[in-house]
């Protein structure tokens, strides 16, 4: 993902406003030291906002993005943080969530257990490693 792909979260939207927005998008059309400024200006704001939005609210992000009933499981939040990963991170956190999912993770793991969660094209290559391993060991 590069930056122009990041999404903003419902914290972004609690804090935010358009007019630090509007800032944000001047900022390319400023001299490197009014850069710095105003970037600096626009985080410390975001700071303040942040701050106070938690001082406002006793149970902070709840009121926000509360979870639905039953949402709230390893495997939701690894969703639930996979749109803003890259394509490495979201592999990662696709083994992790078939890691979470997959019942019998909650006792000892064997090695093909954890080549299973491996997706297709890894799972290849690591026999193909493995292979090769066995062919140089019986030199």
């Amino acid at each position: 993902m590069n930056e122009k792909e990041l999404k903003l979260t419902d914290l972004d939207y609690a804090v935010g406003s358009h007019r630090l927005q509007m800032m944000k998008a001047a900022l390319p059309y400023m001299e490197i030291p009014q850069q710095r400024t105003m970037s600096m200006f626009i985080k410390w704001n975001e700071l303040l906002r942040t701050m106070e939005f938690f001082q406002d609210n006793e149970d902070g992000m709840l009121s926000v993005c509360a979870l639905d009933e039953g949402h709230s499981s390893p495997s939701d939040m690894l969703q639930a943080i996979r749109p803003y990963a890259n394509e490495r991170e979201q592999e990662i956190i696709d083994i992790m969530a078939r890691f979470t999912e997959n019942p019998a993770s909650r006792g000892p793991i064997s090695p093909e257990q954890l080549i299973s969660l491996l997706p297709p094209e890894q799972q290849s290559r690591f026999e193909t490693i493995q292979l090769m391993m066995q062919t140089l060991g019986q030199m």
